[in-house]
C-alpha cells in the first residue's frame, strides 16, 4: 500500500516537473510572439508617404545591390519627387518600419527590395522595379497620384508577376498533411503502449499531450530560428530554391517509396534515431515523454521536414516576422492535432494495436498523398 502510494506520489512528482518545463516553453513561446507584435506597433509610417517614394532595400541583397542605381539613376532624374531610402541591414526601427509600411498597403508579397509610393503602389523585386518604377515617378511628379482609380494599372501589374497567396487555409492543411505522415506518430503509439501497461487513463493523458508538446516546441523553435536567420541575413531567394529542391527530391522518394515499397532507401527516421529511442521506450513516464517528444522531433525531421521547409520558404517570401510567427504557431498547432486525437483514442479505449494496424495499412497511401502534395508545393516554392 505504502509502495503503491509513494509509486503516485512519484508520478504526480514528475508531471508536476514536466509541466513545469511546458510552461517554460509555453513563456518563451509568448514572449516571442509579444515582442514581435509590439515590434510592429512602435513605428508608424510617416503622413505624407503617399506623397513619396519610400524604398526598402538591404545592402547585403543582391537583387538590391543591382537595383538600387536604376532608382538613384531615376531620383536624378526627377530631382521634384522626394526619395526615402531605408536599408534594412542597418538595424534599429527599420524593419519595424518596413513591417508598417507593408501592413498599411497590404502587400501580398513582404520581400525587398520593395518600393512603396501613393495611396496603393507596392513595386516588390528587381523586375517590377526596373519596368514601373518611372512611370510611378512621373505620375507623382504630375500630381497624377495619390488616387486609387489611376493607380490600379500598378496592381495589375503585381497580381501577374505573384504566383501564390499566403493564405492561412494553405499553411494550416499542410501542417495537418504533415502531422499525418506515418512516421510522425509512430514513437507515440509506441509509447503509450507501454504507459497502458502499468498506468492510468490520466496517466495515458498526460504522457501523451507531454509527447505532443514537446514535438511541438521543437517544430516551432526550429522553424522560427530558421525563418528568422532567412530574414536576417537576406537570403530569401537562395532558402526558396533550397527548399523547393529538397521538397521535390522528398515528394520523388515519398512516391517512390508508396509504389515501390522494397525500396533500399525509404522516408522515416533514421535507423541511428531508432537506436537512441528504443532503450528509452521501456521508461514509459511523463518526463521520458517530454524527452521523447525532443528527440522525436528532431530524428523526424528527414522525414517530415519537405513539408515545413516548403511552407517556411513560402513564409520568407510572403510574411514579416510577426506573421510569421502566428503562421508558425498554426502549422505547428495542426501538425500536432493527430498526435493529440491519437492520444485521446487511446486513453479512451481504443487499442493501440488497432492504431499501429491503421498506420501500417494505409502507410502507402498517405506517403503517395504527401509525396504528391510535396511536388506541388516544391514546384510552387521554386517559381514564387
Amino acid at each position: 500500500m505504502w509502495s503503491q502510494e509513494s509509486g503516485n506520489r512519484n508520478s504526480s512528482g514528475k508531471i508536476m516537473q514536466c509541466s513545469r518545463r511546458l510552461a517554460v516553453i509555453g513563456i518563451i513561446l509568448a514572449l516571442l510572439c509579444g515582442a514581435a507584435v509590439q515590434g510592429m506597433d512602435t513605428v508608424a509610417v510617416p503622413p505624407d508617404a503617399d506623397h513619396q517614394v519610400t524604398v526598402f532595400y538591404s545592402s547585403r541583397c543582391s537583387s538590391c545591390v543591382q537595383v538600387m542605381p536604376v532608382v538613384r539613376d531615376i531620383a536624378a532624374a526627377h530631382q521634384g519627387v522626394r526619395f526615402a531610402y531605408h536599408d534594412t541591414a542597418s538595424g534599429g526601427d527599420v524593419y519595424q518600419l518596413y513591417s508598417a509600411f507593408d501592413a498599411a498597403y497590404g502587400s501580398s508579397k513582404p520581400s525587398i527590395p520593395v518600393i512603396f509610393a501613393g495611396d496603393t503602389v507596392v513595386l516588390t523585386g528587381e523586375e517590377e522595379i526596373r519596368e514601373n518604377l518611372e512611370d510611378v515617378v512621373v505620375a507623382l511628379e504630375h500630381g497624377l497620384i495619390p488616387s486609387a482609380a489611376y493607380e490600379e494599372r500598378w496592381k495589375d501589374a503585381a497580381r501577374h508577376t505573384s504566383t501564390v497567396v499566403l493564405t492561412l487555409p494553405l499553411v494550416l492543411s499542410a501542417g495537418l498533411l504533415d502531422g499525418i505522415n506515418p512516421c510522425a506518430f509512430t514513437v507515440l503509439v509506441f509509447l503509450l503502449v507501454g504507459v497502458l501497461g502499468a498506468g492510468t487513463r490520466g496517466r495515458v493523458f498526460a504522457t501523451g499531450v507531454a509527447y505532443s508538446l514537446a514535438v511541438f516546441a521543437v517544430y516551432f523553435l526550429a522553424g522560427f530560428g530558421l525563418f528568422a536567420a532567412v530574414q536576417s541575413f537576406e537570403v530569401v531567394a537562395l532558402f526558396s530554391t533550397a527548399a523547393g529542391c529538397i521538397a521535390i527530391a522528398v515528394g520523388i522518394l515519398q512516391v517512390a517509396s508508396a509504389l515501390a515499397p522494397d525500396l533500399p532507401i525509404r522516408p522515416g527516421i533514421p535507423g541511428r534515431g531508432k537506436q537512441y529511442l528504443a532503450p528509452l521506450m521501456q521508461k514509459a513516464s511523463v518526463p521520458a515523454a517530454c524527452l521523447f517528444g525532443v528527440l522525436a522531433g528532431i530524428f523526424e525531421l528527414p522525414c517530415t521536414g519537405g513539408v515545413y521547409l516548403a511552407v517556411l520558404a513560402i513564409l520568407s517570401e510572403h510574411a514579416t516576422v510577426a506573421e510569421g510567427i502566428l503562421y508558425l504557431l498554426a502549422y505547428n498547432l495542426m501538425f500536432i492535432l493527430p498526435l493529440l486525437a491519437i492520444t485521446a483514442g487511446i486513453g479512451l479505449g481504443i487499442p493501440p494495436e488497432r492504431v499501429d494496424t491503421w498506420r501500417l495499412g494505409h502507410r502507402r497511401a498517405l506517403r503517395l498523398v504527401i509525396g504528391v502534395f510535396l511536388l506541388g508545393i516544391g514546384v510552387v516554392t521554386l517559381v514564387i
